[in-house]
């Protein structure tokens, strides 16, 4: 069924819709049609009894006088219209209080057997036909005679099929010219969606062109609205893409440049080993910085491209998470002479996120305030329960510059040291997906503080 087209499908349960309505109909109205027939025929059968009952029958109690049968109705009628008679179709019989028949009319009604029986019954007779009969026994005022009034049943059946099915052959014809109407409406209603599929068959990944949505029927409308809202989403993203491949190409060209540069001053100081090696230290210099600058493009790559990292979440230990990261950036310190330490006034708040992103967070904040803080200076991780923050002693930002920190590839004007402008776009693009509210400030005392918090409508 899946495999069908929806048009397909449509007329498929339309169809079933009608045959299970004309069969439930075509039933109720065979047992109602049925019902009044037996309730028409049952009162004419009871009249006609009531009748015979009240007419003269002691001439037919002679004794030794054999039974006797009228005559055939059509036998009768000798020259005018003789009509749609069915003489085997009803019948009589009258006997005596003895159970001897008296009286009948040919064929079937003296077949119908005595009974004592007061009332209507359904009984087969002893014939060549053997078909079944619905016999009214009714006793005269006196009980010296019980009479038979009975009919053939399938007369009444037969009867009953031809007003039912007299009303259903409307439905037979009607129902292919429905059908076939029904395909024809449902096709044409369909246009504008298969007008749509070649259109967007025919459009190019770049085109973000919204669709028409007044052109397609009511229900399809989310559908399109659904799909322009993701092509604005793709051409947001393509555009981005294009823009940081572009500004990745700008910050990777400079490194490389200095490379090939110091690549080619050893080269050519090869009897002057003191320059030369001081152009191989820049060249391991310049090396981990484009590893370095290059690590942080990928992460950034990795957490532009999907958000299905969180759906890996798990229990933070924020202590240990703190202690792992000193632990790694503790030969930085040691190196400039930078005192690293954790303060733990209480636990955080925060206590689910994806563990590999939230280690990458504290991890560049620490690389951060330990590359910017000169020499024997200070850097704090503080956790208490509103969040944590990375705190240090270094010069700062200037006040100007602090609403663009977090932009890719922007380091502040005048910084002497080494970086990409990643690292903090990488802290809040990991912010951004743990619903974390993130702040930087320069400290009233000297220095910079990066704050972490849970976001207040989480």
């Amino acid at each position: 069924m899946n495999n069908l087209s929806l048009s397909s499908r449509l007329l498929i349960y339309i169809l079933l819709i009608a045959m299970l309505i004309w069969g439930t109909a075509s039933a109720l109205g065979w047992l109602q049609t049925r019902n009044a027939i037996d309730e028409i025929f049952d009162t004419q059968q009871l009249l006609f009894a009531k009748r015979l009952a009240s007419a003269s029958l002691s001439e037919l109690t002679v004794d030794n006088v054999p039974a006797r049968e009228l005559p055939k109705t059509r036998s009768l009628i000798k020259h005018g219209d003789k009509g749609n008679l069915d003489d085997d179709a009803l019948g009589f019989a009258i006997f005596n209080h003895r159970g001897e028949l008296l009286l009948s009319d040919s064929d079937h009604g003296n077949e119908f057997g005595y009974s004592t029986h007061s009332g209507f019954l359904n009984k087969r007779l002893e014939g060549d036909d053997d078909e079944e009969w619905r016999i009214l026994y009714i006793t005269t005022p006196d009980k010296r005679y019980t009479i038979a009034v009975g009919q053939e049943r399938d007369y009444r059946d037969d009867l009953v099929q031809d007003i039912v099915l007299g009303q259903l052959w409307p439905w037979f014809i009607g129902l292919p010219l429905m059908m076939a109407l029904t395909a024809w409406i449902v096709r044409r209603e369909l246009m504008s969606l298969r007008r749509t599929a070649a259109t967007l068959g025919q459009r190019s990944p770049e085109d973000a062109t919204p669709l028409e949505e007044t052109s397609v029927p009511k229900e399809a409308r989310p559908l399109v609205t659904a799909l322009n809202a993701l092509f604005v989403r793709i051409s947001g993203a393509l555009e981005h893409e294009r823009q940081f491949t572009a500004d990745a190409a700008h910050e990777l060209r400079s490194p490389l440049t200095a490379l090939r540069i110091q690549s080619e001053v050893a080269l050519l100081a090869e009897e002057d080993k003191a320059s030369r090696n001081r152009a191989l230290n820049n060249l391991i210099v310049g090396i981990d910085r484009t590893s370095r600058l290059v690590d942080q493009l990928l992460a950034l790559s990795r957490l532009d491209g999907t958000a299905s990292l969180m759906n890996d979440l798990e229990h933070i230990d924020w202590r240990q998470l703190a202690a792992e990261v000193t632990e790694e950036s503790l030969p930085v310190a040691q190196h400039k002479n930078i005192a690293l330490e954790t303060i733990i006034e209480s636990p955080p708040q925060i206590v689910q996120g994806n563990r590999l992103l939230l280690k990458m967070l504290l991890s560049n904040l620490v690389n951060n305030a330990l590359r910017y803080t000169q020499n024997d200076g200070e850097v704090q991780i503080t956790l208490r329960h509103s969040g944590l923050s990375v705190t240090d002693n270094g010069p700062g930002v200037m006040p100007s510059h602090l609403t663009r920190l977090g932009e890719r590839f922007f380091r502040p004007p005048g910084a002497v040291e080494n970086g990409s402008g990643l690292g903090l776009s990488i802290v809040k693009r990991i912010a951004r997906l743990h619903e974390f509210d993130i702040q930087w400030r320069n400290r009233p005392e000297g220095g910079f503080q990066v704050t972490l918090a849970q976001s207040a409508g989480k």
